[in-house]
Protein backbone atom coordinates (compact mmCIF):
# COMPACT_ATOMS: atom_id res chain seq x y z
CA UNK A 1 0.00 0.00 0.00
CA UNK A 2 2.73 2.46 0.42
CA UNK A 3 4.64 1.22 -2.12
CA UNK A 4 1.21 2.06 -4.03
CA UNK A 5 1.04 5.75 -2.62
CA UNK A 6 5.00 6.31 -3.30
CA UNK A 7 4.52 5.52 -7.25
CA UNK A 8 1.15 7.78 -7.08
CA UNK A 9 3.24 10.71 -5.50
CA UNK A 10 6.58 10.34 -7.62
CA UNK A 11 4.13 10.17 -10.65
CA UNK A 12 2.08 12.92 -10.02
CA UNK A 13 4.98 15.18 -9.26
CA UNK A 14 6.93 13.82 -12.32
CA UNK A 15 4.06 15.28 -14.29
CA UNK A 16 3.49 18.65 -13.01
CA UNK A 17 7.50 18.78 -13.49
CA UNK A 18 7.11 18.09 -17.24
CA UNK A 19 4.10 20.26 -17.68
CA UNK A 20 6.54 23.03 -16.21
CA UNK A 21 9.45 22.10 -18.25
CA UNK A 22 6.82 22.15 -21.50
CA UNK A 23 5.60 25.89 -20.58
CA UNK A 24 9.22 26.72 -20.15
CA UNK A 25 10.37 25.65 -23.25
CA UNK A 26 7.61 27.33 -25.71
CA UNK A 27 8.61 30.81 -23.71
CA UNK A 28 11.95 29.92 -24.40
CA UNK A 29 11.27 29.81 -28.20
CA UNK A 30 9.40 32.89 -27.80
CA UNK A 31 12.19 34.93 -26.31
CA UNK A 32 14.78 33.71 -28.78
CA UNK A 33 12.56 34.38 -31.59
CA UNK A 34 12.89 37.72 -30.42
CA UNK A 35 16.22 38.15 -29.68
CA UNK A 36 17.18 36.89 -33.09
CA UNK A 37 15.03 39.10 -34.84
CA UNK A 38 16.37 41.87 -32.70
CA UNK A 39 20.02 40.78 -33.53
CA UNK A 40 19.56 41.05 -37.28
CA UNK A 41 18.01 44.35 -36.63
CA UNK A 42 21.30 45.63 -34.81
CA UNK A 43 23.26 44.51 -37.67
CA UNK A 44 20.48 46.41 -40.24
CA UNK A 45 21.37 49.56 -38.14
CA UNK A 46 24.73 49.30 -38.03
CA UNK A 47 24.33 49.92 -42.05
CA UNK A 48 21.38 52.40 -42.10
CA UNK A 49 23.70 55.33 -42.15
CA UNK A 50 25.92 54.09 -45.18
CA UNK A 51 25.01 56.19 -48.96
CA UNK A 52 25.26 53.75 -51.52
CA UNK A 53 24.23 54.14 -55.40
CA UNK A 54 21.51 51.38 -56.39
CA UNK A 55 18.62 51.54 -58.79
CA UNK A 56 15.35 49.39 -59.24
CA UNK A 57 12.42 49.15 -61.03
CA UNK A 58 9.47 47.56 -59.31
CA UNK A 59 7.11 45.80 -62.08
CA UNK A 60 3.46 45.45 -61.78
CA UNK A 61 2.10 44.00 -58.95
CA UNK A 62 -0.78 43.53 -56.11
CA UNK A 63 -2.47 46.48 -54.86
CA UNK A 64 -4.34 46.78 -51.09
CA UNK A 65 -4.84 49.94 -49.30
CA UNK A 66 -2.17 49.11 -46.79
CA UNK A 67 0.46 48.13 -48.97
CA UNK A 68 1.84 47.34 -52.45
CA UNK A 69 3.50 43.86 -53.53
CA UNK A 70 5.22 43.85 -56.61
CA UNK A 71 4.94 40.25 -57.90
CA UNK A 72 8.78 41.19 -59.69
CA UNK A 73 11.78 43.47 -58.68
CA UNK A 74 14.18 44.04 -61.84
CA UNK A 75 17.96 44.98 -59.94
CA UNK A 76 20.91 46.46 -62.21
CA UNK A 77 23.76 43.89 -62.60
CA UNK A 78 26.97 44.73 -64.38
CA UNK A 79 25.43 42.31 -67.42
CA UNK A 80 22.55 44.78 -67.28
CA UNK A 81 18.97 44.35 -65.67
CA UNK A 82 17.75 41.41 -64.32
CA UNK A 83 14.29 40.18 -62.77
CA UNK A 84 13.70 38.52 -60.01
CA UNK A 85 10.45 37.27 -59.08
CA UNK A 86 9.04 37.90 -55.21
CA UNK A 87 9.04 34.59 -53.71
CA UNK A 88 5.70 34.61 -51.69
CA UNK A 89 6.67 32.76 -48.50
CA UNK A 90 9.74 34.63 -48.53
CA UNK A 91 8.43 38.03 -48.17
CA UNK A 92 6.14 36.95 -44.77
CA UNK A 93 9.83 35.64 -43.36
CA UNK A 94 11.47 39.35 -44.46
CA UNK A 95 12.73 41.40 -41.69
CA UNK A 96 11.97 44.63 -43.96
CA UNK A 97 8.91 43.70 -46.48
CA UNK A 98 9.19 47.39 -47.53
CA UNK A 99 9.98 46.98 -51.37
CA UNK A 100 12.44 49.46 -51.81
CA UNK A 101 13.73 49.38 -48.07
CA UNK A 102 13.90 45.24 -48.61
CA UNK A 103 15.79 45.62 -52.23
CA UNK A 104 18.32 47.73 -50.80
CA UNK A 105 19.40 45.91 -48.36
CA UNK A 106 20.71 43.20 -51.02
CA UNK A 107 23.21 46.32 -51.90
CA UNK A 108 24.34 46.91 -48.79
CA UNK A 109 24.81 43.58 -47.55
CA UNK A 110 26.70 42.98 -50.74
CA UNK A 111 29.18 45.55 -50.05
CA UNK A 112 29.27 44.71 -46.51
CA UNK A 113 28.74 41.31 -45.69
CA UNK A 114 27.23 39.86 -43.37
CA UNK A 115 29.46 38.21 -40.21
CA UNK A 116 27.12 35.71 -39.39
CA UNK A 117 29.64 34.84 -36.03
CA UNK A 118 28.86 38.23 -34.63
CA UNK A 119 25.69 37.89 -35.27
CA UNK A 120 25.18 34.84 -33.09
CA UNK A 121 27.37 36.72 -30.34
CA UNK A 122 24.99 39.22 -30.29
CA UNK A 123 21.92 37.06 -29.96
CA UNK A 124 23.74 35.09 -27.34
CA UNK A 125 24.30 38.29 -25.24
CA UNK A 126 20.31 39.55 -26.17
CA UNK A 127 19.41 35.92 -24.35
CA UNK A 128 21.71 36.25 -21.64
CA UNK A 129 20.60 39.77 -20.15
CA UNK A 130 17.22 37.99 -19.90
CA UNK A 131 18.64 35.26 -18.18
CA UNK A 132 18.41 32.47 -21.03
CA UNK A 133 21.16 30.51 -21.59
CA UNK A 134 20.94 28.40 -24.79
CA UNK A 135 22.97 26.90 -27.53
CA UNK A 136 22.11 28.40 -30.92
CA UNK A 137 23.25 27.99 -34.20
CA UNK A 138 23.02 30.12 -37.32
CA UNK A 139 22.46 28.70 -41.02
CA UNK A 140 23.50 31.78 -43.02
CA UNK A 141 22.76 31.53 -46.85
CA UNK A 142 23.44 33.82 -49.42
CA UNK A 143 22.04 33.81 -52.74
CA UNK A 144 24.16 36.23 -55.37
CA UNK A 145 22.77 37.86 -58.54
CA UNK A 146 23.63 34.29 -60.45
CA UNK A 147 21.49 32.23 -58.11
CA UNK A 148 24.49 30.73 -56.29
CA UNK A 149 24.18 29.71 -53.18
CA UNK A 150 26.65 29.90 -50.28
CA UNK A 151 26.28 28.01 -46.75
CA UNK A 152 27.96 29.01 -43.95
CA UNK A 153 27.46 27.94 -39.88
CA UNK A 154 28.28 29.43 -36.99
CA UNK A 155 30.09 27.50 -34.22
CA UNK A 156 30.98 25.13 -37.22
CA UNK A 157 31.74 22.20 -34.31
CA UNK A 158 28.19 23.02 -33.62
CA UNK A 159 25.99 22.00 -36.47
CA UNK A 160 21.48 21.27 -36.38
CA UNK A 161 21.68 20.39 -40.03
CA UNK A 162 19.21 17.45 -38.98
CA UNK A 163 16.76 19.27 -36.36
CA UNK A 164 13.65 21.77 -36.89
CA UNK A 165 14.79 25.67 -37.15
CA UNK A 166 13.34 28.16 -34.60
CA UNK A 167 12.46 30.99 -37.11
CA UNK A 168 13.95 31.76 -40.70
CA UNK A 169 14.40 35.23 -41.83
CA UNK A 170 15.15 36.90 -45.09
CA UNK A 171 16.98 40.11 -46.09
CA UNK A 172 16.98 41.94 -49.37
CA UNK A 173 15.91 40.50 -52.55
CA UNK A 174 18.64 39.74 -54.35
CA UNK A 175 21.02 39.18 -53.79
CA UNK A 176 19.03 37.12 -50.90
CA UNK A 177 20.49 36.81 -47.54
CA UNK A 178 18.43 33.52 -45.95
CA UNK A 179 19.27 33.45 -41.85
CA UNK A 180 17.89 30.11 -40.21
CA UNK A 181 18.04 29.97 -36.64
CA UNK A 182 18.48 26.70 -34.46
CA UNK A 183 18.06 26.39 -30.54
CA UNK A 184 19.11 23.46 -28.53
CA UNK A 185 19.26 22.91 -24.81
CA UNK A 186 21.76 21.84 -22.64
CA UNK A 187 22.08 19.00 -20.64
CA UNK A 188 22.16 20.84 -17.32
CA UNK A 189 18.61 22.32 -18.15
CA UNK A 190 17.11 18.58 -18.51
CA UNK A 191 18.12 17.61 -14.91
CA UNK A 192 16.50 18.05 -12.14
CA UNK A 193 17.67 20.56 -9.12
CA UNK A 194 18.16 19.59 -5.95
CA UNK A 195 15.00 20.28 -4.81
CA UNK A 196 13.16 18.23 -7.21
CA UNK A 197 15.42 15.45 -6.67
CA UNK A 198 14.48 15.47 -2.92
CA UNK A 199 10.93 15.77 -3.71
CA UNK A 200 10.54 12.90 -6.11
CA UNK A 201 12.94 10.49 -3.56
CA UNK A 202 11.57 11.79 -0.18
CA UNK A 203 8.77 9.18 -0.35
CA UNK A 204 10.95 6.32 -1.29
CA UNK A 205 13.54 6.87 1.26
CA UNK A 206 10.23 6.59 4.36
CA UNK A 207 9.40 3.58 2.23
CA UNK A 208 12.82 2.27 2.78
CA UNK A 209 12.83 3.64 6.23
CA UNK A 210 9.57 2.19 7.21
CA UNK A 211 10.65 -1.67 5.61
CA UNK A 212 13.74 -1.47 7.63
CA UNK A 213 13.00 -0.21 10.58
CA UNK A 214 8.82 -1.63 10.72
CA UNK A 215 10.18 -4.70 13.29
CA UNK A 216 11.52 -2.04 15.69
CA UNK A 217 8.82 0.95 15.54
CA UNK A 218 6.06 -1.46 15.61
CA UNK A 219 7.82 -2.76 19.20
CA UNK A 220 7.97 0.55 20.48
CA UNK A 221 4.42 1.55 19.40
CA UNK A 222 3.22 -1.32 21.41
CA UNK A 223 5.68 -0.80 24.14
CA UNK A 224 4.77 3.14 24.50
CA UNK A 225 0.71 2.97 23.77
CA UNK A 226 -0.30 -0.56 23.96
CA UNK A 227 -1.31 -1.90 27.31
CA UNK A 228 -0.55 -5.82 27.13
CA UNK A 229 -3.23 -8.06 28.60
CA UNK A 230 -2.07 -11.15 29.49
CA UNK A 231 -4.98 -12.39 31.38
CA UNK A 232 -8.27 -12.24 28.84
CA UNK A 233 -10.15 -14.22 31.42
CA UNK A 234 -9.29 -15.95 34.91
CA UNK A 235 -11.50 -18.74 35.72
CA UNK A 236 -10.76 -21.60 38.05
CA UNK A 237 -10.36 -25.20 36.14
CA UNK A 238 -13.46 -26.49 38.40
CA UNK A 239 -15.72 -23.80 37.35
CA UNK A 240 -15.99 -23.93 33.59
CA UNK A 241 -15.53 -26.70 31.13
CA UNK A 242 -11.71 -26.71 30.33
CA UNK A 243 -12.24 -25.96 26.70
CA UNK A 244 -14.28 -23.02 26.89
CA UNK A 245 -11.73 -21.27 28.65
CA UNK A 246 -9.04 -19.11 27.18
CA UNK A 247 -6.74 -18.72 30.32
CA UNK A 248 -6.74 -20.55 33.20
CA UNK A 249 -6.20 -19.93 37.47
CA UNK A 250 -4.73 -22.67 38.84
CA UNK A 251 -5.07 -23.64 42.38
CA UNK A 252 -1.37 -22.55 43.01
CA UNK A 253 -2.17 -18.62 41.30
CA UNK A 254 -0.46 -19.24 38.22
CA UNK A 255 -2.32 -18.90 35.05
CA UNK A 256 -1.94 -21.30 32.16
CA UNK A 257 -2.76 -19.58 28.95
CA UNK A 258 -3.83 -22.51 26.87
CA UNK A 259 -3.21 -21.12 23.42
CA UNK A 260 0.38 -19.39 24.18
CA UNK A 261 1.37 -22.17 26.33
CA UNK A 262 2.49 -20.06 29.10
CA UNK A 263 2.28 -20.26 32.49
CA UNK A 264 2.76 -16.97 34.29
CA UNK A 265 2.64 -16.54 38.59
CA UNK A 266 3.49 -13.09 40.23
CA UNK A 267 4.36 -11.44 36.69
CA UNK A 268 6.92 -14.14 35.50
CA UNK A 269 6.56 -15.85 32.87
CA UNK A 270 7.62 -18.85 31.47
CA UNK A 271 7.45 -20.72 27.70
CA UNK A 272 6.66 -24.24 28.16
CA UNK A 273 8.02 -26.24 25.14
CA UNK A 274 5.27 -27.47 23.00
CA UNK A 275 5.35 -31.11 24.32
CA UNK A 276 5.33 -30.32 27.72
CA UNK A 277 2.23 -27.67 27.38
CA UNK A 278 0.38 -30.48 25.37
CA UNK A 279 0.65 -33.02 27.98
CA UNK A 280 -0.11 -30.14 30.76
CA UNK A 281 -3.33 -29.59 28.26
CA UNK A 282 -4.15 -33.37 28.67
CA UNK A 283 -3.72 -33.36 32.36
CA UNK A 284 -6.21 -30.36 32.52
CA UNK A 285 -8.78 -31.85 30.52
CA UNK A 286 -8.58 -35.09 32.02
CA UNK A 287 -11.01 -35.32 35.26
CA UNK A 288 -9.34 -35.64 38.68
CA UNK A 289 -6.21 -34.11 36.50
CA UNK A 290 -5.12 -38.33 36.25
CA UNK A 291 -3.57 -40.11 33.33
CA UNK A 292 -2.38 -43.54 32.37
CA UNK A 293 0.19 -44.03 30.06
CA UNK A 294 -1.64 -44.96 27.26
CA UNK A 295 -3.88 -41.42 27.74
CA UNK A 296 -0.18 -40.05 27.14
CA UNK A 297 1.12 -41.88 24.52
CA UNK A 298 -2.44 -41.44 22.35
CA UNK A 299 -2.62 -37.46 23.24
CA UNK A 300 0.78 -37.08 22.22
CA UNK A 301 2.33 -39.62 19.82
CA UNK A 302 -1.31 -41.18 18.66
CA UNK A 303 -0.60 -44.32 20.14
CA UNK A 304 2.85 -45.04 18.44
CA UNK A 305 4.99 -43.36 21.69
CA UNK A 306 7.66 -45.61 23.38
CA UNK A 307 8.03 -45.79 26.83
CA UNK A 308 11.40 -43.93 27.09
CA UNK A 309 9.23 -41.07 24.75
CA UNK A 310 6.98 -40.86 27.88
CA UNK A 311 9.56 -40.98 30.54
CA UNK A 312 11.19 -38.10 29.29
CA UNK A 313 8.10 -35.90 28.49
CA UNK A 314 6.75 -36.70 32.00
CA UNK A 315 10.31 -35.73 33.32
CA UNK A 316 10.79 -32.44 31.19
CA UNK A 317 7.14 -31.47 32.11
CA UNK A 318 8.21 -31.53 35.44
CA UNK A 319 11.57 -29.56 35.28
CA UNK A 320 9.69 -26.86 33.98
CA UNK A 321 7.12 -26.54 36.03
CA UNK A 322 9.38 -26.18 38.88
CA UNK A 323 11.29 -23.10 37.23
CA UNK A 324 7.65 -21.20 37.43
CA UNK A 325 6.24 -22.49 40.87
CA UNK A 326 6.84 -25.20 43.65
CA UNK A 327 3.21 -26.01 44.23
CA UNK A 328 2.47 -28.07 40.84
CA UNK A 329 4.06 -31.46 40.48
CA UNK A 330 2.84 -34.53 38.98
CA UNK A 331 2.92 -38.12 40.84
CA UNK A 332 2.68 -41.66 39.87
CA UNK A 333 -0.09 -43.70 41.90
CA UNK A 334 -0.88 -47.15 40.86
CA UNK A 335 0.33 -46.82 37.26
CA UNK A 336 -1.15 -43.42 36.51
CA UNK A 337 0.08 -39.98 36.74
CA UNK A 338 -1.69 -37.57 38.63
CA UNK A 339 -1.26 -33.51 38.52
CA UNK A 340 -1.16 -32.53 41.99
Amino acid sequence: MLAVLCLLGTGSYAWILQKEYDEQVLAWKEEAKASFEEALWMEVDKRAEIPFYHYVSEEKGVTSLKRQIPDSVSVMTVNGFKKYKIDRKKYDQSLVKETTARTNLSTLFYYYPLSVDTLAMHWDSLMAVKGIYLNNQICYVYTDLELQNDTTYSKKDYSHRNKDSLTVKYLGFRCEHELTAYISYPYWLFGLSFTNWCWLLLPWIVFALVVVFYGPMEQFIKRKFVKEKVVEREVHVADVKIEKAQTFLLPDGSVFDFFAGTLKKEGSIYTLTPQSAALLKLFLRKENHCLSSADIDQGLWNGKGTTDQLYKAIQRLRTELKKITSELEIKKQNGNYELK
